[in-house]
């Protein structure tokens, strides 16, 4: 009578393996994300670079001014953030917490820090850097790109890309790994539909 069942009611057992092959998958992705000690080299088919990805810390908004030292990645590619900055070259550093929320709005940050690397870079060098950056960065904000450069103290890299959950770092300027990410990552997150 069961084996009747099974033939007479096939859509139940169908149904059934899919939930239980959702849970199982559930599981195995949930179980993969757990914090820092899971960020993972993958690479992108149009991005031929190593990048780091992080478990999603989520998309709370917080007070300007609030600080926050929590995130799993630094610079941040997710979590708590404040009011958006403007995009395009800011000689203030913009706060972390911010820049976070221009990545929510599917945006790119371009992070670099003169004092970090081998050795830190007298000023004239980390003039050049800025310049150099900046021959890629402007023309990308002028064609409408959602992109954000900004100084930052607190990394170990010269120079550190970033999208949402997604991390490149690096020491010396490389315009074609900076103009492939912005190409990669850029709109690639977009929960609130800011991008065109």
């Amino acid at each position: 009578m069961s084996g009747f069942r099974i033939i007479m009611y096939p859509e139940r057992w169908i149904g059934a393996l899919v939930f239980i092959s959702a849970v199982f998958a559930m599981g195995f992705l949930v179980g993969g994300c757990d914090g820092d000690s899971e960020k993972q080299n993958t690479n992108r088919p149009d991005y031929p670079y190593d990048v780091q990805k992080f478990a999603d810390q989520g998309q709370d908004h917080i007070p300007a001014g609030d600080v926050r030292d929590d995130y799993n990645s630094n610079p941040p590619t997710s979590g708590p953030h404040g009011p958006v900055a403007a995009w395009g070259i800011h000689d203030v550093p913009v706060p972390k917490e911010s820049a976070i929320h221009n990545m929510e709005h599917g945006g790119v940050v371009v992070w670099y820090n003169c004092e970090a690397g081998d050795a830190p870079l007298a000023k004239d060098d980390c003039d050049h850097l800025r310049e150099q950056l900046t021959t890629v960065i402007q023309p990308a904000v002028d064609a409408g790109r959602f992109v954000l450069m900004t100084a930052f103290s607190d990394i170990r890299h010269r120079i550190a890309l970033t999208a949402w959950q997604t991390l490149d770092a690096f020491d010396g300027f490389d315009a074609a790994r900076v103009q492939a990410f912005i190409a990669s990552f850029e709109c690639k997150f977009n929960p609130e539909g800011f991008c065109r």
